[in-house]
């Protein structure tokens, strides 16, 4: 796989649907490129937003079709009905007026109906988008002194994306690290630095058996292998 072939990928890798071989030789480009890692920020985030952004309530049965419907059977252009020619007395500049604003008013129903019969068709595929992500996803809510965020985790546990809103940057010298909890103990997920404003971790799979996730600050050089520094972030225990 080749870097264009990788960026290609990328929506699709956001969104969970490659399958392993794919996923695991593109997690290997990603993490020698910092590049790579940039252009793949702004898809999870999509991807995260569409899953979990907001709430639509549902139009009614069928009322997308209606609408739809009404809208096109406007633009079928009338039978035109013939009149006979005014005397010459009858053309006056008033009816040159009401002729071209007759076509401007024709122009943008035509334009504006186009538009709503595109909003429709994008709308739906957008709900079926957003059902697909919410289907695959299940929500671990983090909190802390300050912080708030949550962890999306695939139905099938193959990955999952940690969402962090008002964590500050790590003091010098340490990083923050995400660990699951379960029978097996304290796992590591990932490592990161924190943001100001809102962060976005892609983390691999994670444990079927895990009972909570939970961010400490860590020291840069400690092992990894378990929890050293303070939590500052926990999911309900």
């Amino acid at each position: 796989m080749n870097r264009v072939q990788a960026l290609e990928l990328l929506p699709e890798y956001a969104l969970g649907l490659l399958d392993p071989a794919e996923a695991a030789e593109l997690e290997r480009l990603l993490a020698a490129d910092p590049a790579l890692r940039a252009e793949l920020q702004p898809f999870l985030q999509a991807a995260e937003a569409l899953a979990h952004g907001y709430t639509e309530e549902p139009l009614p049965a069928g009322a997308a079709q209606r609408i739809a419907a009404g809208v096109r059977t406007r633009l079928q252009p009338p039978t035109p009905i013939p009149f006979p020619p005014p005397p010459p007395a009858a053309r006056t500049p008033w009816r040159a007026i009401a002729l071209a604003s007759a076509a401007a008013v024709l122009l943008l129903t035509v334009g504006l109906a186009a538009a709503l019969i595109a909003y429709l068709d994008a709308r739906d595929d957008a709900e079926n988008l957003r059902a697909q992500l919410a289907s695959r996803a299940i929500e671990l809510p983090l909190s802390g002194d300050g912080a708030r965020g949550a962890v999306y985790v695939s139905s099938d546990f193959s990955f999952a994306i940690l969402r962090i809103v008002g964590l500050p940057e790590a003091p010098q010298g340490h990083h923050y690290q995400v660990w699951s909890e379960g029978p097996y103990g304290a796992r590591s997920a990932a490592d990161f630095e924190g943001a100001s404003g809102e962060l976005i971790v892609r983390l691999p799979s994670l444990p079927r058996d895990m009972t909570r996730m939970f961010v400490t600050l860590e020291p840069d050089d400690a092992a990894g292998d378990r929890p050293r520094g303070p939590e500052v972030m926990s999911s309900p225990r």
